[in-house]
């Protein structure tokens, strides 16, 4: 039997509550294996201190998609500038490291092994790339026509510095003058001179659509563009891909991983000229889709990530 402790916002007052309920049900029900999904909040080492204060002996799983270990996670230095080796902590008392990509296990391994060699050993060994899950019968139950009118053009990042939304803002007032295109905007975006300077007429903006709305609009896109310098997967980007949606994204972090050559991007200059030779050109605009899709849905449906970290999981109850 399984149970499932968290949720909420991350407020202290909910990291308690999380730890008193994870205590009580160490001892009431005790499980095979621990597993924290993307444990930052309460951190990992919380879990197992708690778990020994309790004499529980079984082993923590833990899973997560951003590391101060990845030095172009750039929120986590943002927000959290003092907390590396609590994060390097957090890594090294779980047993198993799920994380979601291969790229990630080798970012980690690389900064781990430079600053603290003999925590490296230790925990690259424990380390497991199993992807993410989308959440595709929800992505399908959102699915509409692909719009009829000029293509449409979607930028799906959060505004944070990592992401660069200032680049692609920049890119797309050349791209609205060169091409018939027009722009959506899922997120909300704060006032900023290049919003401005676009068309009213030819840009979406979603204000932070609702998730089920927000599926909608990626299935009526036509492209999809990536600025961003961090990405440890591309959640975002694969929602895109899942809804036929052609995705452009430059040559960081896990993106060679989840596309193809033909779909990244060195500079600026090189993604606005693939970005109206694609608006003008539907048949290669479709077949990047088509194969994007396919690779897409079959690498991180639900039951292949499931299976994956079910494997983990066996592997350490045993």
């Amino acid at each position: 039997m399984s149970s499932v402790v968290g949720g909420g916002d991350g407020r202290t007052a909910w990291v308690g509550a999380v730890l008193t309920e994870f205590e009580r049900m160490l001892v009431m029900r005790p499980p095979d294996v621990v597993l924290a999904f993307h444990a930052f909040w309460p951190f990992t080492v919380e879990l197992r201190r708690v778990m020994d204060d309790a004499g529980y002996g079984g082993p923590l799983v833990t899973y997560t998609h951003g590391s101060h270990w990845d030095r172009t996670d750039l929120f986590r230095f943002e927000r959290y500038p003092r907390l590396a080796w609590a994060d390097l902590g957090n890594l090294m008392c779980a047993d198993r490291v799920l994380v979601v990509s291969r790229w990630m296990a080798a970012a980690l391994t690389t900064e781990v092994s430079a600053a603290a060699p003999s925590a490296a050993a230790e925990l690259v060994p424990r380390l497991r790339p199993v992807g993410l899950p989308l959440d595709l019968p929800r992505i399908d139950a959102a699915r509409c026509p692909q719009d009829p009118g000029p293509p449409i053009v979607v930028f799906n990042h959060a505004p944070v510095t990592a992401k660069r939304p200032e680049v692609f803002f920049e890119l797309a007032e050349e791209l609205l003058r060169r091409t018939p295109a027009r722009l959506l905007i899922t997120r909300r975006i704060p006032p900023n001179p290049f919003l401005g300077r676009l068309d009213p007429d030819r840009v979406l903006l979603g204000d932070d659509l609702p998730v089920d709305e927000y599926y909608a609009a990626l299935w009526k896109a036509h492209i999809q563009v990536s600025t961003a310098i961090h990405e440890s997967l591309g959640v975002a980007t694969l929602e895109a891909m899942a809804t036929g949606t052609c995705c452009l994204l430059p040559r960081v972090g896990a993106y060679p991983e989840i596309t193809d050559p033909d779909a990244l991007y060195d500079d600026t200059g090189e993604l606005l000229s693939r970005l109206v030779d694609l608006v003008g050109r539907p048949e290669p605009r479709r077949d990047l889709a088509a194969r994007q899709m396919a690779r897409t849905r079959a690498a991180y449906s639900p039951e292949r990530v499931a299976a994956a970290v079910h494997e983990v999981l066996l592997e350490v109850a045993r």
